[in-house]
């Protein structure tokens, strides 16, 4: 189960008690403290929880796959009025006060942009690009850490499709093992994405078992791996 930084214990913590299946979050946070919510999201529906989700960002986030909140409330107190007055899940990028009683668990994501995006990105590069980075990570991405996701990312996206092409294996059940620990180890995703650059270029490991494993870890990373599987080539 997924377990995550309290700010106000300063400890590594569970995010819920044993058998929870639903959880309430609030998101006050910019683009990145939504990316990071969205993970945070992926992570736990993966194990079957149920999440409501307000989020204090109006506008359409889904260029980065950043999933649609039930609710965009004016504030905490909208967000506890919507959610029956309990919110199991507050993430915020600031250290603002709030009633801790009426929050389980606290969490501030601290990345930021250097400006906006580049003309002609992949949006989801701004997504990748946060993940190379641990979300309490104080980080500021600059232009050229977006391009680089954006080029890891045309490159994964070739990968899996030229795997799809090859015969099927079964997933990398050690590495997919390690990508779940990495997830549920306080939202480690430049460990994640550790695990899977070392697949890339295990030799060792057959192509289909990658190709499981890619679109495994993509569930949860969002990074539309497989959509250039079936396309012809780009010409060089």
């Amino acid at each position: 189960m997924l377990r995550l930084y309290d700010t106000r214990h300063r400890l590594v913590e569970p995010l819920l008690p044993p058998g929870t299946r639903g959880l309430r979050a609030y998101a006050s946070a910019d683009l990145p403290g939504q990316v990071y919510a969205d993970l945070i999201r992926r992570v736990l529906e993966r194990s079957s929880v149920r999440v409501v989700a307000c989020r204090s960002l109006d506008g359409d986030l889904t260029p980065l796959n950043v999933r649609p909140a039930e609710h965009v409330p004016d504030g905490m107190a909208g967000a506890l009025r919507l959610l029956g007055g309990r919110v199991d899940l507050y993430l915020s990028d600031t250290d603002e006060a709030v009633d801790d009683a009426a929050v389980r668990h606290r969490v501030r994501s601290a990345a930021t942009l250097d400006g906006p995006v580049p003309d002609g990105l992949d949006p989801l590069s701004v997504r990748l690009a946060l993940m190379e980075h641990h979300y309490r990570d104080e980080t500021t991405l600059a232009p050229d850490a977006l391009r680089d996701a954006g080029d890891t990312i045309r490159r994964w996206r070739r990968r899996v499709a030229e795997w799809a092409e090859l015969p099927s294996s079964p997933i990398a059940a050690d590495r997919a093992a390690a990508l779940t620990e990495a997830f549920d180890d306080d939202l480690d995703t430049p460990r994640a994405l550790r695990v899977l650059r070392e697949l890339e270029d295990d030799r060792e490991v057959p192509p289909g078992s990658k190709f499981e494993t890619f679109l495994h870890a993509d569930h949860i990373l969002a990074l539309d791996l497989s959509i250039d599987i079936g396309r012809p080539p780009a010409l060089s």
